[in-house]
């Protein structure tokens, strides 16, 4: 009974293991070909990254600063109050210049909407009127006069005359004029009849938005037609006319399929170099690693005794360093360039080659083959070379393949801590780092990239579990 009963246990944890979620799991896991194509890409990008990327991964456009990926609507990405018509011969009006210029029967020319001089020349000379224009400071932000330093602002982003009649504060002429000044006397009025306290920004400097349009036009009462959204000309010209504001509109484009980062060079280019960069880096760094460790472990293993000994210690010693603060002081204190990298991944990498090269050494070199090649007079070096190493070559192609995806996680690590590749040169790390502090507004500038760093890994630990399973008949599963 107890044996019917384990065999029912088996039996369903087998199919378990092979349905459901954790079946597919287990399948792609064993599964190389996903891995397979995965890192195929990864070489083919790498090393034809110079005619795949459509721009320079280094040559930064301002204009693309941020720009969404290509399927996107357009964004508007920051708005200027223009010049508003306070006051008619001294009678508040609190009117945009476009309204204003057409109660009066005023033309102002479009290149003059926001010389404040020449529109009130205007005025003066089609309508005989002492137009008071002004560059209005904008209220960004207020709260609560006593709600002590640490209390939260709240975002307003009205300009002062709009942000008076909200709070329902009375202001004179020299108020309002007074913010782009510094806006004390503004500031007073706000304290005393609404009991706020306000920040103020000089009208001069436009204010961040970084919305999509569609949203934006609701925000600032805006009417865009739907057919419009990717039009830039109407955007601005719909902005300007309907709220007397400057917008700064950006269109994605196919040309950024990805977007653009925070300094307007083309994450898409800057992916596929990047790919070359760690491709390059950690080859090298992985090649000179796997050299020191193989040599080290097959010396270890050979000699014993005394050389065993400081081998391991030494390999024991550099496994307890906490490596990404050494890699940073070794920055700091040297510098930050390629050489020094691929020397400190080299450094990092040669550990695990030691341990199990040594292993499997001390079984080899009790075999027959060994005895008669010692008998026959073959020299140390030639039995390492010629009957060691062969035995211990799948071991080492496991552990390289599993060491890859370690030092490029450790690269971009590095590269994201500032210790890594220098700048401008691309690497998925420092992307990622670029674009942290614009997650919320910009997420694809550290996803891209950061995804990059996941698939990669991952398909290459998959393969090296893969190849540790064909390669050591220890571990073949059913």
């Amino acid at each position: 009974m107890a044996q019917a009963e384990l065999s029912a246990e088996l039996t369903q944890s087998i199919t378990e293991s092979t349905t459901g979620i954790a079946g597919f799991w287990n399948k792609i896991k064993r599964w190389p070909l996903v891995s397979i194509v995965v890192l195929t890409l990864l070489i083919v990008t790498a090393l034809g990254a110079g005619v795949i990327a459509p721009h320079s991964p280094i040559t930064a456009i301002p204009d693309n600063t941020i720009l969404a990926p290509a399927w996107y609507e357009a964004q508007l990405v920051s708005v200027q109050d223009l010049p508003l018509v306070a006051a008619i011969d001294g009678d508040f009006v609190n009117l945009s210049v476009a309204e204003a210029a057409e109660l009066h029967n005023v033309t102002i020319a479009p290149e003059i909407r926001g010389d404040a001089g020449e529109i009130r020349k205007a005025f003066k000379d089609q309508a005989d009127v002492r137009a008071n224009v002004m560059e209005l400071a904008t209220v960004t932000q207020v709260r609560q006069v006593d709600a002590g330093d640490d209390a939260p602002w709240e975002p307003v982003g009205l300009n002062i005359l709009h942000a008076a009649e909200a709070y329902d504060v009375e202001l004179s002429l020299e108020q309002i004029a007074d913010p782009l000044y510094g806006g004390e006397v503004a500031k007073a009025a706000f304290e005393k009849q609404a009991g706020l306290e306000i920040e103020v920004q000089d009208a001069a400097i436009p204010r961040p938005v970084l919305e999509n349009v569609e949203d934006a036009a609701v925000e600032f009462g805006v009417n865009i037609p739907s057919e419009r959204l990717r039009d830039e000309e109407y955007i601005s010209d719909a902005f300007l006319q309907q709220a007397n504001l400057r917008a700064k509109v950006r269109v994605p484009t196919e040309s950024y399929l990805l977007g653009g980062d925070n300094i307007g060079r083309d994450v898409l280019s800057r992916l596929i170099h990047g790919a070359r960069v760690s491709l390059v880096v950690v080859s090298i760094a992985l090649a000179s690693g796997l050299l020191i460790g193989v040599s080290m472990g097959l010396v270890a293993g050979w000699f014993g005794g005394l050389t065993d000994e400081i081998i391991m210690r030494v390999t024991d010693i550099w496994l307890g360093l906490p490596f990404i603060l050494v890699a940073i002081v070794v920055v700091i204190a040297i510098g930050q360039t390629f050489f020094i990298l691929i020397g400190l991944l080299a450094l990092l990498s040669w550990t695990p080659f030691v341990r199990n090269v040594r292993g499997e050494v001390l079984s080899l070199k009790t075999r027959d083959y060994v005895s008669l090649a010692q008998v026959a007079g073959a020299s140390t070096f030639r039995i390492m070379v010629w009957h060691l190493l062969p035995g211990v070559i799948n071991t080492v192609i496991v552990i390289a393949t599993l060491r890859v995806g370690q030092l490029i996680l450790t690269e971009a690590i590095l590269s994201f801590l500032g210790a890594g590749i220098p700048p401008p040169t691309p690497a998925w790390g420092a992307m990622v780092n670029d674009g942290r502090v614009y997650i919320e507004d910009a997420w694809w500038i550290s996803f891209f990239p950061g995804f990059c760093i996941f698939l990669v890994v991952m398909s290459l630990n998959f393969l090296g579990d893969w190849m540790r399973d064909r390669f050591d008949p220890r571990l073949r599963q059913l």
